[in-house]
């Protein structure tokens, strides 16, 4: 029961219980039994209300029975009143409404016409006895040590007005307690373990307002622990030097409103709020800093619910790896929107709704199944590492309007927005919408695979030194499968990467499916270094890529993955290439429209799907190599030049058509095939090359009034028709192989010109002869026919009939009436000959018939006896100077006296040698240091190499190098000062046939010889005579190719040769030593008869026996210098002259033409030689010299160098 006292009338009423009621029967001052307290019945006094409160502003009336209620229950008209502020705390519509008791009161008794003053004042105290508590004075806060804290300003606040130390003041009590102000005199300082303020246990207050200082060193500064604040206001100082603890700490608080617009810094963490706390608005304009230490934050948000959070200053964490902002452990925030600076804000597990910065965040990240309805930058996020980072998290929309930015060089975490996932863990993105700039060292956007996102959207400009967009894998983990939306460039956007615009790059066998990419007109890809857009292996793209844009790249599209679409150009796209190389597969068609210029690469196993078509008028170019394959058409409708490569294994497994007037080149070679058709109908040139093994299996048709030129080379193949069906010329080349039903069709008016057409064997080994036909022949002419000399077994059949070589089918042509005389006319305009230089073709022009002769002097057994001479002479000459040199160093060694030829014969002898050359007098042979006579055996070591060319019978050049290893051994007589001298060797020589690689030879030499010289002395000059001999056994291994057919031959040879030589050394002066010498030499070769065959077929050729005799004159002259007695010279220069040079040619039959053989052949008479030497004496018994040497002929070059090392006993 409560007394209240009003109008000195005792009243009573009964008080809100559980039992108690209200009734609704009319109430007046007499019934009531009244004991009202002085302090409420003057605050409920209309009189007292009316002169007291502040009402005029709202009700300019005086207050009376008809406005007091609705006065006393305006929260407007209470809040300007303080004096009523205990009642407006008890007197709301909630409370009210909780109590139905009230809810139950005859409302019709409140009609202000009915009631008086007295009345109403005594129906407020009704109202005021149904509220659960008491109206009562708040609570004054407790300080430590009682100390009194100023209220004499405000009665409804306790403030600190000055200097307290080591204080703590409390409200710890499940209590409502009034406002705490540290005014701007005041401060708390605490180096000990207590709180400057402690709230706890349900406490209730206001506000509480810091313009002062708050220190601490020891613990938090401030805890607030389940209790209930309506506002904290900081304009001062709060600052903790305690690198563990907090300068804010609330844990299942709440706060109505937190404002910070003054300094808020720790070595530790900032502001704390803890689980199950709630705020409604959390303002900052001022500065919230977490300085120094490692790993501490300046706001950390755990498990707390925000309603908004504007930051209009600075929040921000000095130490390594600090946050300004942590969110996380199911924290959520309405409306985050930041205008001040934040040094880096983090959300982990944890929601916010919407998040907005408009001024600047050093990075923002989004992590560990964090939930964001949308981001929206205005202002600047960068620098950190990344700009902003999305881990595992939903997130419907980030738009940039701002600038985003990373200046970090790291691959994995350097992008300026980088989405990870985390095994089977994956973010799920709706939009990237970039209005703004994105920025970064390495990739602008970095998307890890396992990432769900629908669309990237750019309207502004991506900038990266790596990847403007990067689709990558960091590591085996992360989800397979995941679908990445399209990728949209709308007009005016920019990507401007050095390395790829676009780059889809998954590893670890993991994979990506990308919708599509668009880059509409107006917006450009830019890349320096790379493509505008890689697909690396293993990844997809499966929706169309539609460029309309600039492309500003050396590569265009690099594709190693999947483009499961088509790929379409047109608009701005000028010069576009697309690179389908590895394993690259693009299921769709590609096609250039406008004035695109389309260069096309498709590589190693690749494929592409569907057609690919131009209408542009720009050029197109398409390499199809390796093991590629183009399964559609190729269809060109503009007026663009083509050039279209097909080679290696690759396929075009369609055809090709081309309409435009423009050049078109077409080359198909090494193994490739082309299956379609290759049909052109414009008024350009077209050349077509098929080269190889190369094959086009389908026909080839000029409908066009165009010019076209095609070949067919090598091995390679035509599968069907060649037709002429416009007024365009078709000129046509054949070397190679054509199939059984082969024809040439003259349907147009065009003039159709056989230049060069091979004669060759069909599937079943008979001959395939040239076949014309068509509905107009009087346009066709054929200037060369050849016969393919390795591959008709029976050459004579030809002879016969002239249809068997040119058969020309008039039955479609109305207007011929002698077929037989189209025939003739055609056959006698035409060249006839073999594609082999030995096979003669003999045309009779009366009878038009056909033979065949083998020229002798042309067949591979006389290639071999030339080659034999050529390198049996040149080793010949070669060792005679080794050999020579040799015995002349051992003899000067004993002739010391001969002062007249060597100027000091006690400093060295020496030796050096000309490579294949001819003899030398042996003066650049001094031995070192020797004054004893004792020295007379010698054995040298010698590598040598050389190189030749050789000129042979029809245009042919021969080319090869040689091999070898000689060792020799010399001894003097001391009784008669004769030197006697062996030696033996082999060596590797290999040759080919050039331009035409027609014949090879390859065989190995085992040589052997002898050597005796014989010095005469005189008193002023020294002569000497030498003789030599020499017996060499040759294996050859012969090929010789005839159009496809390769024949070999493996022949033995034999070579021999004797040379006498007389000379003389003259002394020019003690430095300089001249010899000139003159000799006679026999050189021979016999080979044995031999059978050359091949696989292909039963022709064989058989060499017989054949060999050469050859008598030569012989004539040198040498120059020796002494120049040091470490280095010595030697130059020489010779010639021989063959006194025979007509030798028989060699014999032999062909299978398929008959014998052969009989008269001469003329070899070169005169061969010469030049040389020079350099020694270097080691000591008294080792020298070694460096040696080159060239001799030849008219017809034969050959180079020689080599090494000699010598020993001396």
């Amino acid at each position: 029961m409560k007394n209240l006292n009003l109008s000195n009338k005792e009243v009573i009423v009964k008080s809100h219980t559980k039992d108690s009621t209200l009734k609704s029967n009319s109430l007046d001052s007499q019934s009531l039994n009244m004991n009202f307290d002085y302090k409420y019945s003057k605050l409920l006094n209309p009189k007292v209300l009316d002169s007291n409160l502040n009402t005029k502003a709202m009700n300019p009336k005086p207050l009376d029975s008809q406005s007091l209620i609705s006065q006393l229950f305006n929260p407007k008209f209470l809040d300007s009143n303080s004096n009523l502020k205990p009642l407006y705390s008890r007197i709301n519509v909630k409370t009210l409404d909780s109590n139905p008791k009230i809810r139950d009161i005859n409302f019709k008794l409140l009609n202000p016409k009915s009631l008086s003053p007295s009345f109403l004042s005594l129906i407020c105290a009704s109202v005021l006895l149904t509220i659960p508590h008491s109206i009562s004075a708040k609570d004054n806060w407790v300080a430590i040590d009682n100390d009194t804290l100023d209220t004499t300003t405000d009665t409804n606040a306790n403030k600190v007005t000055k200097a307290l130390t080591n204080k703590q003041i409390s409200a710890s009590q499940t209590k409502e307690y009034k406002n705490l102000e540290i005014t701007n005199t005041g401060s708390i300082t605490n180096t000990n373990a207590n709180y400057a303020i402690n709230i706890q246990n349900n406490a209730t207050i206001e506000s509480i307002t810091n313009k002062g200082l708050i220190s601490g060193s020891g613990n938090h500064n401030i805890s607030i622990n389940t209790s209930s604040i309506q506002s904290f206001e900081n304009i001062g100082t709060i600052t903790n030097t305690n690198t563990g603890k907090f300068n804010f700490n609330i844990t299942k608080g709440t706060i109505d409103k937190f404002s910070n617009s003054g300094i808020i810094d720790s070595k530790g963490y900032g502001i704390a709020l803890q689980p199950n706390t709630t705020i409604t608005n959390f303002n900052n304009t001022g500065t919230i800093l977490a300085k120094e230490t490692s790993g501490r934050d300046a706001v950390y948000i755990n498990k707390t619910t925000i309603e908004t959070f504007s930051n209009e200053g600075l929040i921000k964490s000095e130490g390594n790896r600090g946050v300004g902002i942590n969110i996380f452990n199911g924290s959520s925030i309405s409306n985050f929107t930041n205008s001040g600076t934040i040094g880096h804000f983090r959300a982990s597990g944890s929601t916010i709704t919407n998040l907005n910065n408009s001024n600047f965040m050093d990075s923002l990240s989004v992590l560990d199944y964090s939930k964001v309805n949308t981001i929206i930058n205005t202002g600047s996020i960068g620098t950190g590492n990344p700009g902003l980072l999305v881990k595992i998290s939903t997130i419907d929309a980030i738009i940039n309007r701002g600038t985003i930015e990373s200046t970090s060089e790291s691959e994995t975490y350097g992008g300026a927005i980088v989405m990870l996932s985390f095994y089977n863990a994956f973010n799920s993105i709706k939009t990237i919408l970039n209005e703004g700039l994105i920025k970064a060292k390495s990739s602008g956007i970095a998307y890890e695979v396992g990432n769900n996102i629908e669309t990237i959207i750019n309207k502004g400009t991506i900038q990266a030194e790596r990847y403007g967009i990067s689709i990558h894998s960091f590591d085996a983990s992360g989800s397979d499968n995941k679908e990445l939306g399209k990728i949209i460039l709308e007009p005016d956007s920019v990507i401007d990467a050095k390395v790829s615009g676009i780059n889809i790059r998954v590893g670890f066998n993991k994979k990506v499916k990308v919708s599509g990419i668009e880059v509409k007109k107006g917006a450009i890809i830019k890349s320096s270094d790379g493509s505008a857009i890689n697909v690396a292996p293993n990844n997809h793209i499966t929706g169309d890529i539609n460029i309309a844009g600039k492309i500003e790249a050396k590569t265009g599209i690099s594709n190693a993955g999947e483009i499961q679409a088509s790929i379409t150009l047109s608009d701005e796209v000028k010069d576009f290439s697309v690179e389908n190389t590895g394993n690259g597969n693009i299921t769709g068609s590609i096609e250039a429209k406008d004035n695109v210029a389309l260069s096309l690469t498709n590589s190693g196993n690749s494929s592409i799907g569907g057609s690919i078509t131009s209408s542009s008028n720009a050029p197109l170019s398409i390499t199809n190599s390796d093991n590629a394959k183009v399964a559609g058409n190729i269809e060109v409708s503009g007026d663009a030049p083509i050039v279209i490569k097909n080679e290696g294994n690759a396929t075009l497994g369609g055809g090709v058509s081309a309409s435009g007037n423009a050049p078109i080149s077409i080359t198909n070679s090494d193994n490739a095939k082309v299956a379609g058709n290759i049909e052109v109908s414009g008024d350009a040139p077209i050349v077509i090359k098929n080269e190889g093994n190369a094959t086009l299996q389908s026909d080839i048709i000029n409908s066009g009034s165009g010019n076209l030129s095609l070949s067919n080379t090598g091995n390679a193949s035509i599968g069907a028709n060649i037709k002429n069906n416009g007024s365009g010329s078709l000129s046509i080349s054949n070397t190679g192989k054509v199939s059984d039903t082969t024809k040439i069709e003259s349907n147009g008016s065009g003039k159709v010109e056989v230049e060069e057409w091979l004669v060759s064997t069909n599937s079943q080994g008979e001959v395939k002869p040239l076949e014309i036909t068509g509905t107009n022949l009087s346009v066709v002419s054929v200037s060369n026919v050849t016969f393919d000399a390795g591959n008709i077994t029976n050459l004579s059949s030809l002879v016969q009939d002239p249809k068997n070589v040119i058969n020309i089918d008039t039955s479609q042509d109305t207007t011929i009436s002698n077929p037989a005389e189209i025939n003739s006319k055609v056959f006698a305009k035409a060249e006839f000959k073999t594609n082999d230089p030995s096979v003669n073709v003999n045309v009779d022009a009366l009878s038009k018939t056909l033979s065949f002769s083998v020229d002798a002097a042309k067949t591979s057994a006389a290639a071999l006896g030339k080659t034999l001479i050529s390198n049996t002479q040149a080793r010949a000459n070669f060792v005679n100077a080794v050999m020579g040199n040799a015995m002349n160093a051992v003899n000067l060694i004993h002739n010391q006296g001969s002062a007249n030829v060597y100027s000091n014969f006690n400093k060295a002898y020496e030796e050096g040698a000309i490579y294949a050359n001819f003899d030398n007098l042996g003066s650049d042979a001094l031995l070192r240091s020797s004054e004893t006579k004792d020295k007379n055996h010698l054995a040298f070591m010698l590598p040598y190499i050389s190189k030749s060319n050789t000129s042979l019978n029809g245009g042919l050049t021969s080319k090869g190098h040689t091999k070898g290893v000689i060792f020799g051994y010399s001894y003097l007589n001391p009784n008669n000062k004769d030197i006697y001298g062996i030696y033996g060797g082999y060596d590797d020589f290999s040759s080919k046939t050039y331009p035409s690689d027609i014949l090879a030879l390859n065989n190995r030499t085992y040589y052997a010889g002898v050597r005796y010289y014989h010095p005469f002395n005189y008193k002023d000059y020294e002569l000497f005579s030498k003789f030599s001999s020499q017996f060499g056994l040759i294996q050859n291994d012969i090929s010789e190719r005839v159009g496809q057919t390769e024949f070999k031959g493996e022949p033995k040879s034999y070579a021999y040769d004797a040379n006498v030589n007389m000379g003389i050394n003259i002394k020019l002066n003690t430095k300089h030593t001249l010899t000139p010498e003159i000799g006679l030499g026999y050189n021979g070769g016999y080979s044995k008869a031999y059978t050359m065959s091949n696989a292909i077929n039963t022709i064989t050729r058989r060499n017989y026996t054949h060999k050469m005799n050859l008598f030569k004159t012989k004539t040198s002259l040498s120059l020796y210098s002494d120049w040091h007695k470490h280095f010595k010279t030697l130059v020489y220069a010779g010639v021989d002259w063959t006194m025979n040079p007509n030798v028989d040619n060699p014999k032999g039959r062909y299978s398929n033409i008959g014998y052969y053989g009989g008269g001469e052949s003329k070899l070169d008479n005169l061969e010469y030689a030049l040389g020079t030497t350099l020694v270097i004496p080691l000591n008294d018994a080792f020298y070694f010299s460096l040696n080159y040497g060239m001799n030849g002929t008219k017809n034969t070059t050959m180079h020689t160098g080599y090494g000699k090392f010598n020993y001396m006993w």
